[in-house]
């Protein structure tokens, strides 16, 4: 029997909404330059794709489509989860890149946020919200390569409600849409 209480499912859902607001809410300064990065020569079009490794809680494939213009993306992953009720997990989020700095030279750090749903399905299956919260960076100004961190805790909802955390390291290349 589940003794959480669902007033902290509550407070956890609202949290990700104001979370997701303040997000949306910033002003289209970045605009200008989320439209100058230029990703290794790739974000010629609306949108990059890229695919990868990551490594951590989960593991597995990992690919990203990036409207380069507007700083939203969509993130999937097919993995394995080492969690107690280990098995194949999959995860789909939105993505929201909240800014791009360079550091020089065509390098850049990008600061992201979203949320996102996870199914995990093992001894027994279970569905939840994800909150990933990350940085990526692209350290060659000649290879389009992402390398990124990621944390991501979150919510199981079916068959019960209990927290979810996940967290790892990545890789992805991209390739112009």
């Amino acid at each position: 029997m589940n003794t959480r209480k669902p007033g902290a499912v509550a407070a956890l859902l609202v949290s990700m909404l104001l979370l997701t607001q303040a997000a949306v809410a910033q002003d289209d300064s970045q605009g200008t330059e989320r439209r100058r990065i230029e990703l290794g020569r790739l974000a010629e079009g609306p949108a990059i794709v890229g695919g990868g490794l990551m490594l951590g809680e989960p593991s597995g494939l990992t690919a990203k489509l990036w409207f380069t213009e507007t700083g939203f993306g969509a993130d999937l992953a097919v993995a394995w989860s080492f969690a107690d009720n280990a098995g194949v997990y999959m995860h789909a989020n939105g993505i929201f890149h909240l800014a791009i700095v360079e550091t020089g030279g065509g390098r850049y750090l990008i600061p992201y946020l979203g949320a996102g749903v996870f199914y995990r399905v093992g001894e027994s299956s279970r569905v939840g919200l994800r909150v990933p919260v990350g940085l990526a960076m692209f350290p060659l100004t000649q290879l389009p390569l992402e390398f990124f961190a990621e944390i991501a805790p979150g919510i199981g909802l079916l068959p019960d409600t209990g927290p979810s955390f996940g967290a790892g390291l990545g890789v992805r290349f991209y390739l112009p849409f």
